[in-house]
């Protein structure tokens, strides 16, 4: 203990004091002041980073969906139905998430939001998720659709027909 406070552990003073339990005593209060002092500007210093940390991430969040507004804006409100299928433009990078999330895909995890030459569309019937839809903006064809786990539905066949049929509603908006 004297020498985490620094003391002269060669002066008989400190290593045999008149009252031992009490050299002992302020010798524990001292260190654990010390400790709690070491506790108090690690916890404020690691609150520092983790703010700054947060905050650089805010950033590259908020870069991330600026990127990804420019490149896929133009098609934002873009739907496709024939009454009973819906199929939606996904308009931001929460939407990739959620829809990832639901349907236990990689579209969010696979960063499809970030990539310039592909559409991802949510096909539904009412709010229930059906399959999650790809296209290709050079082909203007769909490459991906899929429901829940990467399986196809009964309605597989109807929803890439659907969409490949309603290409030049993709393509009006990529020329607009």
């Amino acid at each position: 203990m004297l020498n985490n406070l620094g003391q002269d552990i060669r002066n008989p003073k400190n290593i045999c004091p008149a009252n031992f339990i009490d050299a002992h005593d302020r010798a524990m209060r001292r260190i654990e002041a010390k400790r709690m002092k070491e506790r108090t500007e690690n916890e404020r210093r690691w609150e520092a980073e983790r703010r700054d940390r947060d905050q650089r991430k805010l950033l590259e969040e908020k870069q991330r969906e600026d990127y990804f507004k420019a490149m896929k804006s133009k098609f934002f409100g873009l739907v496709i139905s024939d009454n009973e299928i819906t199929v939606k433009v996904l308009e931001s990078i929460e939407e990739y998430y959620e829809e990832g999330k639901a349907q236990n895909i990689c579209v969010f995890g696979a960063g499809y939001y970030t990539k310039a030459e592909s559409l991802v569309l949510s096909a539904r019937i009412g709010d229930r998720i059906i399959e999650t839809v790809e296209v290709d903006l050079q082909t203007l064809r769909v490459v991906q659709c899929h429901g829940k786990g990467n399986l196809n539905t009964p309605y597989h066949d109807r929803i890439v027909d659907l969409v490949n049929s309603n290409a030049q509603l993709i393509k009006a908006r990529m020329t607009a």
